[in-house]
């Protein structure tokens, strides 16, 4: 068969495919079952420089999209992520060698947050000198100054960071794009093709009277200021404004500031918040109240500071095009909080003064540049646009996932070919695949036992020892409903046998319709699993996670061997 044929028919796990970077994350728990942690980490890296990172502040849809919901609960994807890459960093990272200059083409990458480094990852292990340029003193974006230390520590940004770098990356800081560096200036000095990943740095105003008084700061400047150890004022009263994860993490940290009162205020109801729901549980363990249904109307001032914000009450109406239920107001629901501080936490936007006016979006309305959502490509030949400059903001993953892509555009850009062809065989193995369509989110996870969000790496390596045995314990649980580990690299078709149910031993578990990667298992109508021949593969996975071991593996005859392969034959041609 055709590698074309063999991934129609055998299809991608859920967990891989709900993944933006396409992370291979059965072979890596596969790798976890057997206590083979730095190979677990190696297979990681495979798709994603950040295992570390992820593993700490990525939203998971790998685990909204985990089969095993539909036996109990998810499996802990996130933490087995984190902790392999924690008993790597325990037990001493081993430094890559640079890997060596295939072609001379220089690639420039502008911004040094997660899609930029991304791309420039996925390019330097193709082979291609790649210098990143960075307005900051550090490199790595939003999660270097937008996130607190208590969810991600700036030691674990610099640790992957300094991976990148030893694959052979040029990072250079203090660079801004527009004023030290133009897309002219660096065509002038040999880069032959452009990525822009410059993030969206700015935070959305209120829009409401007031929000110039003093004692009004956005959550981006807020975060980006204590992370460049600056001091804030905030006082005893604080309100933050929204219900994303910034807006947990700017309320936590006014907490932990020395703030008696943290509010937060959010026009919609609680189960449509879009932050993390442990984000949510951890903040109301600090103290942190919150206020559903209300919308900030005002902010109040007195001397020129703020001494409190109105609100109105809001009710939920129809679904807008998010698919959440428009909050609208209610009329005569006026109502006030006395605060010393307000903070808006209502999402970011895009500086575009330093773009390139040929690739601003004319009409003014929704993103800010004018990109092919397939190439990233601009207008201008060579220079490509991603994350969330493209897409508006987004997670960690997201805008991985969009720095491959890139690269995976560049590529074909430098190489001649056309971009739309989206091959495989283009970039390494692991790193692009045709099945990008979202599983449907489920909101099954629990509480794994070797999550530690609350330990600092210190605190956490006495624990390391234990959680290794509890970490092969949860890595078990996988159902490993795609290809069999034995076959991932290869994609090889395991031709040659039929799976057989007992059907007195079958007790309509279901658990091999789950697991079966071509659908050849249903329950007939007396509840029992029914195997279709002509579909089934002879993979086996349902024998090995069927639990009463009720099915068994038919060995085929020479001729039926030969039927089956003339049919591949056929469908191939």
């Amino acid at each position: 068969m055709t590698e074309k044929t063999v991934q129609e028919v055998r299809k991608l796990p859920p967990c891989r495919s709900a993944c933006p970077a396409h992370v291979n994350v059965q072979a890596y728990v596969a790798l976890i079952q057997r206590g083979k942690f730095k190979e677990a980490v190696e297979v990681i890296r495979k798709d994603l420089p950040f295992p570390a990172i992820c593993g700490r502040v990525c939203f998971s849809p790998c685990e909204d999209a985990c089969a095993r919901v539909n036996v109990d609960q998810a499996v802990a994807i996130r933490a087995l992520k984190r902790l392999v890459a924690d008993i790597e960093h325990e037990q001493g990272r081993v430094k890559p060698e640079p890997v060596p200059r295939k072609y001379g083409e220089k690639v420039a990458v502008i911004g040094a947050g997660p899609a930029g480094l991304a791309a420039a990852y996925e390019l330097a292990k193709l082979g291609y000198p790649v210098t990143v340029f960075e307005r900051m003193a550090e490199p790595g974006g939003m999660m270097r100054y937008c996130i607190p230390d208590f969810r991600l520590e700036k030691f674990v940004v610099a640790n992957e960071i300094a991976y990148i770098e030893d694959l052979g990356v040029e990072i250079k800081t203090g660079v801004e794009f527009g004023k030290d560096i133009t897309i002219e200036s660096l065509k002038r000095d040999g880069y032959k093709a452009i990525f822009i990943a410059i993030g969206t740095q700015l935070g959305m105003r209120l829009n409401v009277p007031g929000e110039d008084l003093e004692g009004v700061i956005n959550a981006v400047d807020f975060l980006k200021t204590i992370a460049l150890g600056k001091p804030v004022k905030i006082g005893e009263r604080v309100a933050v404004i929204g219900g994303g994860n910034t807006a947990i993490d700017a309320a936590r940290m006014a907490k932990k500031l020395g703030a008696k009162e943290v509010m937060i205020l959010y026009r919609r109801s609680r189960e449509e918040m879009p932050a993390l729901p442990h984000e949510v549980e951890l903040a109301e363990k600090d103290g942190i109240k919150f206020y559903f249904l209300v919308a900030p109307k005002q902010i109040i001032g007195e001397n020129g500071k703020v001494k409190a914000i109105e609100c109105l009450r809001m009710r939920l109406g129809e679904p807008d095009e998010t698919g959440r239920r428009r909050p609208v107001p209610i009329s005569f629901s006026e109502h006030q909080y006395e605060v010393d501080t307000v903070i808006p936490a209502l999402g970011q936007v895009t500086e575009t003064t330093s773009l390139p006016p040929e690739i601003l979006n004319k009409e003014k309305r929704g993103l800010p540049v004018q990109v092919d959502p397939l190439t990233l490509e601009t207008n201008i030949p060579g220079v490509f646009v991603g994350g969330d400059v493209a897409t508006g903001p987004a997670s960690i993953i997201e805008a991985v996932g969009a720095g491959k892509r890139a690269a995976v555009s560049i590529h074909l850009y430098l190489t001649g070919q056309d971009l739309r062809k989206r091959k495989g065989e283009n970039i390494e193995e692991t790193t692009w695949v045709k099945d990008w369509g979202l599983m449907p989110k489920k909101e099954r996870r629990h509480d794994a036992p070797i999550e530690k969000p609350h330990l600092s790496f210190e605190e956490a390596k006495e624990y390391l020892e234990k959680l290794k045995q509890k970490a092969r314990f949860e890595a078990f649980r996988c159902l490993g409903c795609g290809p069999c580990a034995e076959c991932l690299a290869s994609m090889d078709l395991c031709e040659g046998d039929k799976a057989v149910v007992d059907e007195n031993k079958c007790v309509g578990c279901n658990v091999c319709a789950i697991v079966c990667p071509v659908e050849a298992i249903k329950k007939n109508e007396k509840g029992v699993a029914q195997v279709n021949e002509e579909l089934c593969k002879g993979c086996g996975l349902c024998a090995a996670r069927c639990p009463e071991q009720a099915i068994t593996m038919k060995k085929l005859t020479n001729e039926q061997i030969l039927a089956m392969a003339l049919t591949a034959l056929k469908e191939v041609k």
